[in-house]
């Protein structure tokens, strides 16, 4: 099976794809939602009609069918909802693509207060998806985990990202403790939603990025490690983070090339089988990333995510080893999926 073949690092002729169709934002991908993209506007539990939005899965699904990836389709609970920063109490509200948080705490010191509470009813709606999709799968396709975020993205959230800043100097202890805090509550919501979870063929999938596992598996990101320098993440968020691949042999973390001066910690992280890295809009290109995917696949598999163009796979194709890769390729189009999957494999 070519995932297995992926994760044990066995010389494949090409990476292994899947895609990201539709909208480049992910909560514009719901069409029956889209009346909650506006600005300003406060965004409830229940103002989001599961059942209602089923149609929405069912058509994905089979759009992904047609395109002729190597990867499953994957459910998972409305990926543009901040999850995390819900269910930890912030206010959540819309914009014109897509859904943010507002801090609501207003010190460092309150975020001792904080809890996470399974009866909170962003966590119920979470789960409200869970029950929903698995029922809408029948067996046919996998669900997953969304985005969930970090500790430093959840934190950040919460207090403010200039606060979190200062926090580092003024509260240390607090802000680790909440770290912790957030991570055990994400492996909480993860080892629930996989109790409650059918596996797919055997294993179980990472949702967004559609990689299928042998196994159970997670995923985490701190995109606001972006913020910090390399010390303050080494001696406040290594040890969070590396908490989270305990118990998961499929482990997973997302980077963005802003962050690839943490990049060597990740590298030495015990259990972090994998490293996902964004080919952002206005970011280096996949060529001066080149580097990094070498280096992440001396020793763990690599995932790519962004719009890759013809010429950039090709550049992927020449110059990476044919072992350990995994492309998530953004497309508007079905058809645009399927030229740049026929152009793929006219080059392997």
């Amino acid at each position: 099976m070519l995932h297995n073949a992926f994760w044990n690092r066995e010389v494949l002729k090409r990476p292994l794809v899947s895609f990201q169709l539709d909208d480049y934002f992910v909560s514009k991908r719901i069409k029956a939602a889209a009346h909650l993209l506006t600005d300003g506007k406060h965004i409830t539990p229940e103002m989001l009609h599961v059942d209602s939005l089923m149609e929405d899965f069912e058509r994905m699904f089979q759009e992904s069918c047609q395109t002729g990836q190597d990867a499953f389709w994957v459910g998972e609970p409305f990926c543009g909802i901040p999850w995390m920063e819900a269910i930890f109490g912030c206010d959540i509200y819309g914009t014109k693509s897509s859904f943010i948080s507002h801090p609501c705490i207003e010190s460092a010191q309150d975020l001792k207060k904080i809890q996470f509470d399974p009866d909170n009813a962003w966590y119920r709606k979470y789960f409200e998806f869970v029950d929903k999709l698995n029922t809408l799968s029948a067996g046919r396709f996998p669900i997953g985990q969304p985005i969930m975020r970090g500790a430093s993205d959840v934190v950040g959230a919460l207090l403010g990202q200039m606060e979190l800043v200062y926090a580092f100097a003024d509260e240390p202890e607090v802000i680790q403790e909440a770290f912790f805090k957030v991570m055990n509550a994400l492996r909480s919501v993860i080892k629930s939603q996989w109790d409650a979870t059918m596996d797919f063929h055997g294993g179980y999938s990472m949702g967004f990025y559609h990689v299928w596992c042998p196994n159970k598996c997670i995923w985490f990101q701190e995109d606001l490690s972006a913020l910090l320098s390399p010390q303050i993440y080494n001696d406040f968020l290594r040890e969070p983070d590396a908490s989270v691949c305990k118990g998961y042999d499929y482990a997973a973390v997302h980077l963005h090339p802003a962050s690839f001066f943490i990049l060597d910690m990740y590298m030495q992280m015990e259990g972090l089988k994998a490293i996902q890295i964004n080919k952002d809009v206005g970011g280096p290109s996949v060529k001066d990333m080149m580097p990094y995917f070498l280096k992440v696949l001396a020793s763990k598999n690599l995932i790519i995510y962004g719009d890759l163009d013809e010429g950039e796979i090709d550049c992927i194709l020449e110059e990476l080893p044919r072992k350990g890769t995994f492309l998530n390729i953004t497309a508007e189009t079905v058809e645009r999926a399927k030229e740049l999957m026929e152009h793929i494999e006219s080059k392997c």
